[in-house]
């Protein structure tokens, strides 16, 4: 039917963007490192140099464990799942509070999402190209936030 003569147009135009998206993923989990110090948390070059400035918010990509207000893994649960989540997820309050609105910080600083619970933050998404399981682990042993 219809359907199976669109097939070929699909492969054609979603096969090269997963490729790129790939590709991209591949080139960040040789590029950069998340560092766990004693009182930070750090995004860093593989070579283990400043990363610079964040290049939504600005500011240096390190954030206290006292700042995190919460965490998590996306999908909720993956990270005990062979595949593993695809996105880590965290907000903190270390970033100036005039930044938390931009980006996605938007809708999950919105008074209805304050109103079911969320705690005011800046939302920062990374790809979780890294041992989740570890993270997590990390996150709880830092005694980072989690609601």
């Amino acid at each position: 039917g219809v359907v199976l003569d669109l097939i070929p147009y699909i492969q054609l135009t979603l096969g090269p963007l997963v490729t790129l998206l790939g590709v991209l993923f591949l080139v960040q989990t040789f590029r950069i490192r998340f560092v766990f110090t004693e009182k930070d948390f750090e995004l860093k070059m593989g070579n283990m140099e400043d990363t610079g400035d964040n290049i939504v918010v600005g500011g240096a990509n390190k954030w206290s464990y006292d700042s995190f207000v919460n965490y998590e893994f996306f999908p909720k649960g993956w990270q005990d799942s062979p595949q593993g989540p695809i996105l880590v997820y965290f907000k903190e309050t270390q970033t100036p509070s005039d930044k938390w609105d931009e980006g996605p910080g938007e809708r999950a600083n919105s008074e209805e999402a304050i109103a079911n619970g969320a705690v005011p933050g800046q939302v920062h998404f990374f790809p979780a190209l890294c041992n989740a399981k570890q993270i997590e682990a990390e996150f709880e042993r830092r005694g980072c936030a989690k609601l």
